[in-house]
């Protein structure tokens, strides 16, 4: 039985907000394609519009894909074993879990499985950063860090590299 990597879609190949395809997460998808057998996770309540999204951005080589069903739990750690579960059930043997999110990565790791955390500050969700505090940010907090890296961006001396 071949390895299997399974991957999470939204947070690692799909923006968290909106559709974009996340360009470094598509780079693991066709890279891991060499070495691994190829699952996909959905937390999605969507699951067709999701394969559709999937099959118009080219992600069209994986053999397995599960969603989540309305029976699976509420917690998304057990969910996110659930899933893996599913996997294993049509006989992928999955070693890797590439997770968004810190805190189900770190319970499906507790479980046994290999966990690669794909955390990226340009598409995470704010909440999985290890610095996320549950307050309301003022605004002219936000404004002075939109100035900050404005000025960043404009002393850099590296030349502009190709738009994600």
């Amino acid at each position: 039985m071949s390895a299997t990597v399974a991957i999470v879609i939204e947070g690692v190949l799909a923006r968290e907000v909106g559709e974009a395809v996340i360009t470094q997460g598509q780079r693991l998808y066709w890279g891991l394609m060499e070495a691994y057998n190829v699952a996909l996770v959905s937390d999605s309540e969507n699951p067709e519009a999701t394969k559709h999204w999937l099959k118009v951005n080219g992600f069209n080589k994986h053999p397995y894909i599960t969603f989540t069903q309305p029976a699976d739990p509420e917690d998304p750690a057990e969910r996110r074993m659930r899933h893996i579960s599913r996997l294993r059930q049509v006989g992928c043997n999955v070693e890797l879990l590439i997770e968004p999110d810190p805190q189900i990565a770190a319970h499906v790791m507790a479980n046994g499985v290999g966990v690669l955390n794909y955390l990226h500050p340009n598409y995470s969700n704010p909440r999985f950063r290890p610095d996320y505090q549950e307050i309301v940010t003022p605004w002219s907090a936000l404004v002075d860090e939109v100035e900050r890296q404005r000025a960043l961006r404009e002393e850099d001396t590296r030349p502009h590299m190709e738009a994600l």
